[in-house]
Order: structure tokens, then sequence, then C-alpha cells
């Protein structure tokens, strides 16, 4: 009975692994590019910010007309970013939707100038041509 269990544990983690893998390769090939703001919390920014995604770690992010170089990575559906220069910005979203041209996700942790952390809001990005 032990060993039937062993093995059961074994083949969810096999499973749960390979479905990660999946996703993170799925999701490394439709990121790749731009993506600009469309809306925060269902509301459109004056000034959207915009994404470069490079390569498959680097990203460039263009916020109130200045970029910052910064580095993200993927964990199943979690991408984080982080920006050396620019520490008060997005860092941890729980992406709910990514397909070719649109992108929802979930912050779950954004640091503020004032040291604070605000999660739950909502964003919206959509991929430029």
């Amino acid at each position: 009975m032990k060993r039937i269990c062993g093995l059961y544990v074994l083949c969810l983690l096999a499973l749960t692994s390979a479905s990660c893998q999946k996703n993170f390769n799925h999701y490394r090939e439709l990121i790749y590019g731009k993506w600009e703001l469309v809306s925060e919390n269902d509301r459109v920014p004056k000034n959207p910010d915009r994404l470069f995604f490079k390569t498959s770690t680097a990203v460039t992010l263009s916020h109130e007309g200045v970029d910052y170089e910064g580095q993200y990575q993927f964990y199943c559906n979690v991408l984080t970013t982080r920006f050396e220069k620019k520490q008060d910005l997005f860092q941890e979203w729980r992406v709910e939707t990514l397909q070719d041209s649109l992108m929802i996700a979930v912050v779950e942790l954004c640091t503020t100038t004032e040291g604070e952390q605000e999660p739950g809001a909502v964003l919206e990005f959509r991929k430029l041509p």
C-alpha cells in the first residue's frame, strides 16, 4: 500500500512538473515582443506603460517616457519582473490569460515607493505589431 501511495505521489509530481514546463514553454514563445498596458483595474491609462521582452530573461519597461532595463522569469503562470533602477513597479503577476495579442494578469505583489505592498490590480496588455 505504501508503495502504491509513493508511486501515486511520484506520478502526480511528474504530471505537475510537465504541465508547468509546457505552460512555461508556451508562455515564453508568446511573450516575446512589445506589449502595451491597455487598462489597469478597468481604467485606461493616460500614458500607458510598454514592456519589450527581448530575450528569455531581458525586458525593457517604458514608463512615463523613460526606459528601464530589467529581468523577468516565468514560473508556470507567474511572471516576475525586476528593474534595478525602478524598484516601485510591478514585481509579481499571476497571468490569467496569455494569448497571441492579449495578456491579462493580476498583480500578486507590487512594491510602492514607500515600500508598501499593494496587491490585487488587474492589468491588461495588448501585443503591439
